[in-house]
């Protein structure tokens, strides 16, 4: 489990390094950079897209998947408690409004839900090799830096729920890995590439994209690829 442990490591280390030196880092540096982080995991998520399987089945998922998240205001629940817990730790010069709220969401969703991580977790624990979370970490601790000079230590607490959620990823790949055949793994990272795709987007200011509502549909992936599989037998 090398992976999550790395990747987390530097997003702790990135976040609290950012705020301890947010005097050191220009304004234009702080407004010019996080677009180059969304065209990065736009980038991302389109490479993921190309390992799918079959195309109806990550259409069916993410439309199906991202219904159940609006019904159960997935997004809204998040925001809810980021808001919560950013008023509890906020700095005194960072004001609260909803404009903060919905960046930390989308960093929320990157550091945490992002596919890369999600897939690296589990492809890890399939394969034993953390290339992709490696990959991650460096991308990670340079947000960290960058996001932890603009709203705080906060960026730096991130790494605690998103070690959590890799761990489990891994946990459960350890659980699915007998069941995963190649095109249920490719389904399910291109199912997570369209999330991580709409995430850069969002992460870009070009669409605000409910990408915590979208999530659902990592689960649904493999099911309907299994099932796709059994029907059509391709």
């Amino acid at each position: 489990m090398l992976g999550p442990i790395i990747d987390s490591g530097c997003l702790l280390a990135g976040g609290l390094a950012g705020a301890y030196s947010a005097h050191l880092v220009p304004r234009r540096i702080k407004e010019s950079l996080p677009p180059i982080f969304g065209v990065v995991t736009l980038c991302m998520g389109m490479t993921l897209v190309n390992k799918v399987a079959s195309m109806p089945v990550v259409v069916a998922s993410l439309l199906l998947g991202t219904l159940l998240g609006e019904l159960v205001f997935a997004e809204r629940l998040l925001s809810a408690a980021i808001k919560k817990i950013l008023l509890a730790t906020r700095r005194r010069d960072m004001p609260v409004d909803e404009g903060t709220v919905l960046s930390l969401v989308t960093l929320v969703s990157a550091f945490c839900f992002g596919s890369m991580g999600i897939f690296g977790a589990v492809t890890e624990a399939i394969t034993g090799k953390p290339d992709i979370l490696l990959a991650k970490a460096v991308l990670d601790l340079f947000s960290g830096l960058l996001f932890g000079a603009v709203f705080g230590g906060i960026v730096g607490c991130i790494a605690l729920p998103q070690f959590a959620i890799l761990t489990f990823c891994y946990l459960c790949g350890n659980f699915c890995a007998p069941f995963m055949a190649p095109p249920l793994l490719g389904d399910f990272t291109a199912c997570g590439g369209v999330i991580f795709a709409a995430t850069g987007l969002r992460m870009c200011g070009i669409r605000m994209f409910p990408v915590i509502n979208m999530l659902p549909a990592l689960l649904l992936a493999p099911l309907f690829s299994l099932l796709w599989q059994h029907i059509f037998g391709a």
